[in-house]
């Protein structure tokens, strides 16, 4: 039975598993990724139950800081996402990191069935998101080992799906200094599981085929959601939403962000939809100069 107690419990059992499997990171130059400005590496690691993870790892040419502020960046839920080369050039190195069976790590590992909220959702041991936040764990050790990178100044900030990896990660870690989840997904499952838009509706779908196992799925969920998770972030947060997104709606991130206890902040666009947003981006990037 879910229990503060026990979550805390069982997280802490699974950092201790992470940490006795070494990272063995590998980099290899990759050009085609690279800018004047900025150099890229392509990057493996080995991560939770020895699955191995491939991202790109950017870092600026010149750091007159002579050590960089860092941020992890993770994509949504569709797995893909591009070099966020507009937080490089601002002087960051930038890991790019696919969780796994996401994106670039699909050539390493993929789950053989089902969807990623639903892969072995009786079952919290086995379930996607436990591997997937530890991944998200695994690219901190990452950063935190690289020697061009202040390890007092490591940020993560992503969107939809990354913004609820953000959520979670900077709960289990705090070597997360400030963190920015935008429009975050995994928010809420006692709400989000009767939202009708995709990803969501997944989990509504999977409950009516199964609904024997709804007791039991949401039990393996409340280990995953972030809104029994952020009481334990203890550094800055900035989170927004959009008015007009149905994808992860106002009503499944606010219980989320209320719990939130550090210093945050919050921010509220009435017209956005579940999409980027210029505005919020320069809010960002000012929270994480501010907090970096």
């Amino acid at each position: 039975m879910y229990s503060p107690d026990d979550s805390r419990e069982f997280w802490e059992g699974t950092r201790a598993a992470l940490d006795e499997i070494p990272m063995d990171p590998e980099l290899s130059p990759a050009p085609e990724l690279s800018g004047r400005e900025f150099d890229t590496y392509n990057v493996t690691l080995t991560s939770f139950g020895r699955i191995k993870l491939r991202g790109w790892y950017s870092v600026p040419k010149d750091n007159p800081r002579g050590k960089c502020s860092a941020i992890l960046a993770v994509p949504g839920y569709s797995g893909s996402k591009q070099i966020p080369t507009h937080i490089v050039l601002q002087g960051y190195a930038v890991l790019t990191l696919f969780p796994r069976s996401q994106g670039e790590s699909k050539a390493e590992w993929q789950i053989e069935s089902g969807t990623y909220l639903t892969y072995h959702i009786t079952d919290r041991d086995r379930y996607f998101y436990r591997g997937a936040y530890m991944d998200c764990v695994r690219g901190i050790d990452f950063l935190a080992s690289r020697p061009e990178v202040d390890p007092d100044r490591i940020g993560m900030w992503s969107r939809s799906q990354g913004g609820g990896l953000t959520l979670a990660t900077s709960s289990l870690d705090g070597r997360i200094k400030a963190g920015v989840a935008e429009e975050p997904f995994l928010c809420n499952y006692p709400l989000a599981i009767e939202v009708k838009t995709n990803p969501y509706v997944e989990l509504g779908e999977y409950l009516n085929q199964h609904p024997d196992q709804k007791e039991i799925a949401l039990e393996t969920l409340a280990y995953f959601d972030p809104l029994n998770l952020v009481e334990m972030i203890n550094r800055p947060m900035l989170v927004n939403i959009g008015m007009k997104d149905d994808v992860c709606p106002y009503h499944t991130i606010v219980p989320v962000f209320e719990r939130i206890v550090s210093h945050k902040a919050l921010m509220i666009y009435p017209d956005l939809g579940h999409s980027s947003c210029a505005d919020f981006n320069n809010h960002a990037k000012n929270w994480l100069d501010l907090y970096l």
